[in-house]
């Protein structure tokens, strides 16, 4: 009688914890869940992943990179722009013009190749505008 209490118990478990998504996984279009998890960080910030994906083709690895501050405090939205820049660019040092106290680093400006700019095209002393995407440009230093 014990026995069969404990089986039953852990019968009851087993349906209880059982997700339909198990099963359904087998069936999911891979391209389309593939595609749809690729675009989520990016779903607030129209055009970002693919700015950073024209600047990884318009870089080569082992380049520094700043990303130049759209947002110019690090919890007001840069801290976003920085962070997500790290896995496209991969290869390629990416530097902050801001710091986590909000702090601006232009002096950091000397220390890079190029600086990439999202929905802007600023113009910044040293650099000129080497490639414009759609949704940025990308600033090379000047010789």
């Amino acid at each position: 009688m014990k026995r069969a209490g404990v089986a039953l118990a852990f019968l009851l478990i087993a349906v209880g914890a059982f997700e339909p998504f198990y099963v359904r996984i087998f069936t999911v279009d891979r391209a389309q869940l593939h595609a749809s998890m690729t675009a989520l960080p990016y779903r607030k910030t129209a055009g970002l992943r693919e700015f950073y994906l024209d600047v990884r083709r318009w870089t080569r690895p082992g380049e520094r990179i700043a990303i130049f501050p759209t947002h110019t405090r690090w919890t007001g939205g840069y801290a976003y722009l920085y962070e997500r820049a790290l896995y496209p660019l991969a290869g390629r040092q990416v530097v902050a013009l801001v710091e986590p106290n909000d702090r601006a680093r232009p002096d950091h400006l000397a220390r890079v190749d190029a600086v990439a700019a999202w929905h802007s095209a600023p113009q910044l002393p040293g650099f000129v505008e080497a490639e414009r995407g759609e949704h940025g440009v990308l600033l090379r230093r000047s010789r």
